[in-house]
């Protein structure tokens, strides 16, 4: 069978490009109604809770061809994020570091699986606890100080080797980002390190303030280091997302809902004393939503 001009459809341009319009349109709706996050590039189409963050450049997915936010309904809110066991998970790149301190030191290796029940308190605790599961004993004060350096270069040198963020962690930032929320890093890590993990693994741009354990003169579960987030971020509403007590009690104290990955490194025994647990950051952007707009 032999097909013709005029047995096709044809389109006048100015029809066409209202159609365009009218698609687009659809397009801009759903992503607002859904907290997603649209760009085009060429004739790329991406919806925020599907894009690689690997893929490109975060500033890309949380703006529009013409870099102005489509959305701006979370004005004035902030997310706090812990940091390791919490927003990324450097468990394996922690104890690679702890494990290279203490065979130099003439000492056993400790399981990745026991060192994630270590973290949370500053890489100096994490040793201290380390060489009493390693040595079987505590660590003097002058040997704790080499292990020390070791460690930092060690980990510095490696920062990101195995460590990630947690699925769609990303992604759900940016989703709030695009709404005109801020986000925040509220770590017990030295901020010198926590920022150059954020910077290695390419998302720093996300993040308006970056606060450490050296950052102010108390770490968590102190609220100084949450205070100082809030008042960076000029936030007159704000959640703390963490994975463990001390995320609990340091959010508690500066009067702010506290939501707790349960997939972290714990301990979480004040679950009780939440805001709710998720077991995935998809999860997690409806709880922390609700909270928000309340």
């Amino acid at each position: 069978m032999t097909f013709g001009k005029a047995d096709f459809i044809r389109v006048p341009w100015p029809a066409a490009r209202i159609i365009a319009a009218v698609f687009w349109a659809f397009i801009v709706a759903l992503s607002c109604l859904f907290g997603g996050i649209v760009y085009h590039d060429e004739d790329e189409i991406a919806y925020g809770v599907g894009r690689n963050w690997r893929d490109s450049p975060p500033e890309k997915a949380w703006k529009t061809k013409t870099g102005k936010a489509m959305a701006e309904d979370l004005k004035g809110a902030a997310l706090l994020f812990d940091l390791d066991g919490t927003l990324v998970d450097t468990v394996e790149d922690l104890a690679a570091a702890m494990n290279y301190a203490l065979m130099e030191a003439g000492h056993a290796s400790v399981p990745t699986s026991e060192v994630r029940h270590l973290v949370g308190h500053g890489a100096r605790r994490m040793l201290m606890r380390g060489y009493v599961v390693s040595a079987g004993r505590e660590a003097e004060a002058e040997e704790l100080d080499i292990a020390m350096t070791r460690f930092l270069d060690h980990y510095q040198a490696n920062i990101a080797v195995h460590s990630r963020p947690f699925e769609h962690a990303i992604e759900m930032i940016e989703g709030f980002l695009v709404r005109g929320a801020r986000a925040a890093i509220c770590t017990n890590k030295r901020e010198a390190m926590a920022r150059l993990l954020i910077e290695t693994l390419g998302v720093s741009s996300l993040f308006d303030v970056i606060v450490g354990a050296d950052t102010t003169t108390a770490a968590k579960p102190d609220p100084a280091p949450v205070r100082l987030c809030l008042e960076k971020t000029s936030a007159r509403r704000a959640v703390f997302i963490g994975d463990s007590d001390t995320d609990i009690r340091a959010a508690k104290a500066a009067e702010l809902p506290c939501f707790i990955a349960d997939f972290g490194y714990g301990p979480i025994t004040l679950a009780d004393e939440t805001a709710g647990l998720f077991s995935h950051y998809r999860e997690a952007s409806q709880l922390i939503d609700k909270a928000l707009r309340a």
